[in-house]
């Protein structure tokens, strides 16, 4: 009796981590796609460079969770430098 309580609690928990990654890779999409959106007005909605944000749209999905939140860390770091680089340059 005693190791089917055992047998439910490693259950929920599994289901509560696997719910807490959903969130997490949810989280880590919108602001992949907030961060792709280069140039955009967010009152009117418009993105400089739309074709990014559907391209991910359709890749990532098919990748997998994990493959789709180590991307989104990789593209983030990749952006960061872009963005640090274009800023530098335009100090100079």
């Amino acid at each position: 009796m005693n190791s089917a309580r055992d047998l439910a609690a490693r259950r929920e928990i599994l289901v509560s981590q696997c719910e807490l990654d959903r969130l997490e890779l949810a989280l880590a999409w919108h602001d992949l796609r907030r961060s792709v959106r280069i140039g955009g007005d967010t009152v009117t909605g418009g993105r400089a460079h739309g074709w990014i944000g559907r391209t991910l749209g359709l890749v990532l999905p098919l990748l997998g969770a994990t493959r789709a939140r180590r991307l989104s860390r990789y593209l983030s770091i990749a952006l960061l430098a872009y963005r640090i680089a274009t800023g530098l340059r335009g100090r100079g």
